[in-house]
């Protein structure tokens, strides 16, 4: 039986094939398995389907397509025009469009023409037992858009069906056979050797997973997301298991409860409270589904040892270590005591996402450890991986994320033991630093392609003025008064040789390389205000590399500080 119900009730099936599947597949049988998977419950039916030759001037318009159509200009030199969108065409081209589409072909003069327009129904098993099965017809489409080609196995098929047209004896089922042939055709080849990055995933994908990490603290039901994407509910299904290694449901659960690990991890709430936060009104029910999906009950899991830790930032990588943790998988950057398994991330939110999914499935963390700037970034890309620890970054100093990060980890003692060892370290640096230099003022800028700076307490300076207590440049003291140090007050732009209120005996300035040490020199020689700096006059500039200085962390630190002591005692420009 086939039905023809309105189109409120037909299903719309997304633009799953022509936009290329972002996934990382082990083979190129992935795309095909899911092509498979649709048309075992579809049946196509042919139109009709036309051949147009000629050489003049030729326009062809369809302001609501009543059928999915399918145009292949094997010879066409003209435009098309979708919804009102203009392409030029110039060479073989394929498109395809869902009904109700606005369509309008005009050929160039004087060029030769020969276009196949293939005009087809898609019908979609609605209602299936052994006895019988109910067809509903679908407006949505598996291919849309743009076709990539093959354009000579194209041209084949879609011949063999405009002749079929011409032909009265043509049958339903060779027909069909040939527009499911056409369809496994257009299907998008996936090549294995793209699967290493994290593209950005398919429309319906997206909205859906955005869908599920906004609203996973209520009830989500399988048939709203598939009305999102726009697909039959277990179609729905399967391609999202065939995306993301679980099934929808199983998705909800473990966001629901890595954020779950996370409330327990990092606030005082009682358990039915944590429960009603991710979506369990009966805490009871929750606590059973919480020891399945973790091995312990909610009450003892915060007490647990947690030690297979992802970090997404490389400061954070560096405080683990500190505190005697190796990660699994690590941003890195800087000087290690080892060396984890390193992750391709971003290093500002607003830098595109590199690394694929698979990389974290594949160490399978614990906890996921990230600054406040990114955890949205991570919360959309492996949010169901792994609880999702936020340290905020500027809310507080060095020490203050130790001590945070310590109590995550359950390693507060090697905190405490870490700073009396730094203390004492910064005591014997300071006063060797009194007995050979003296009271010294120390200017500390970058000169990086972010533009010049000169920083404070935090970051580049922590070391010059916070561990050795060095005095900053007036305008450095002025801007710092009243504010917290390490918080309140990071860095300024400053114009090399526009040096007012940011004299000093020494100038340390953080460059990409050494190697552009001498084109600076050269640059800046040339320049009188250069040339005016008590530190310049006096032989006191100090360059040094920005990438082993821009670690604001507890073992880079101490690196610094040996190397600023170096610096410093050594009175010796670096020029």
């Amino acid at each position: 039986m086939i039905s023809n119900p309105g189109a409120s009730q037909n299903r719309i099936i997304p633009n799953v094939l022509n936009q290329q599947p972002h996934v990382n597949p082990e083979t190129e049988s992935t795309a095909r398995t899911e092509l498979h998977a649709f048309l075992n419950d579809a049946l196509l039916e042919l139109h009709h389907a036309q051949l147009v030759t000629g050489n003049g001037e030729w326009h062809w318009n369809e302001p609501e397509l009543a059928h999915h159509t399918f145009i292949y200009m094997h010879k066409f030199t003209g435009k098309l025009i979708v919804n009102g969108t203009e392409f030029q065409v110039f060479r073989k081209s394929a498109f395809l469009c869902a009904p109700d589409t606005s369509l309008e072909l005009s050929s160039d003069a004087g060029h030769e023409m020969e276009i196949y327009i293939i005009h087809y129904d898609l019908f979609r098993v609605a209602e299936k037992t052994q006895s019988r099965r109910i067809y509903e017809r679908e407006l949505g489409s598996p291919v849309t858009g743009w076709i990539q080609g093959p354009f000579y196995g194209i041209q084949r098929i879609v011949a063999q069906l405009a002749q079929q047209t011409s032909e009265a004896s043509h049958t339903p089922l060779k027909t069909q056979l040939l527009l499911t042939d056409l369809l496994h055709m257009l299907w998008p080849q996936v090549d294995p050797s793209d699967s290493a990055g994290q593209e950005e995933p398919e429309q319906w994908l997206k909205s859906t997973l955005q869908y599920m990490r906004e609203h996973y603290m209520h009830e989500i039901k399988l048939e709203k997301l598939a009305e999102l994407a726009g697909m039959h509910p277990s179609y729905y299904s399967q391609l999202f298991k065939s995306r993301m290694q679980k099934n929808p449901i199983e998705y909800i659960t473990h966001l629901r409860m890595n954020r779950a690990k996370e409330l327990l991890l990092t606030s005082d709430l009682r358990i039915r409270d944590v429960a009603r936060e991710v979506g369990y009104r009966d805490e009871f029910y929750f606590s059973r589904r919480f020891r399945n999906h973790a091995g312990y009950a909610p009450t003892s899991y915060a007490k647990q040892v947690h030690r297979n830790i992802v970090s997404l930032s490389y400061p954070y990588t560096d405080h683990l270590m500190t505190l005697g943790i190796t990660p699994c998988a690590a941003q890195i950057q800087g000087h290690l005591p080892h060396m984890p398994k390193s992750l391709s991330l971003p290093f500002h939110a607003y830098e595109p996402w590199e690394q694929g999914r698979q990389a974290f499935l594949d160490v399978n963390p614990e906890m996921i450890l990230t600054k406040d700037n990114a955890a949205a970034k991570a919360m959309e890309h492996i949010g169901d991986v792994a609880p999702i620890i936020t340290i905020p970054w500027n809310q507080t100093d060095i020490f203050g994320h130790l001590e945070k990060i310590a109590s995550i980890v359950d390693r507060t003692q090697a905190a405490t033991d870490w700073l009396d060892r730094h203390e004492r370290k910064a005591e014997r640096a300071r006063k060797k630093i009194r007995e050979l230099v003296g009271d010294i003022t120390v200017a500390v800028g970058t000169l990086t392609p972010k533009g010049p700076r000169m920083y404070s307490h935090r970051n580049f300076g922590h070391v010059f003025y916070r561990t050795l207590q060095l005095t900053a440049p007036q305008r450095i003291r002025t801007e710092l008064a009243g504010k917290v140090p390490g918080v309140g007050f990071n860095w300024m732009p400053f114009t090399p040789g526009e040096w007012d209120g940011l004299e000093a005996d020494v100038l340390v300035l953080a460059v990409n390389s050494m190697q552009e040490r001498a084109t600076l020199l050269q640059e800046m020689a040339s320049n009188p205000l250069w040339n005016s700096h008590p530190a310049v006059q006096n032989g006191r500039v100090h360059f040094v590399e920005w990438n082993s200085w821009v670690v604001y962390a507890p073992h880079s630190i101490n690196i610094q500080l040996d190397e600023a002591i170096h610096m410093l005692t050594n009175k010796r420009s670096h020029l």
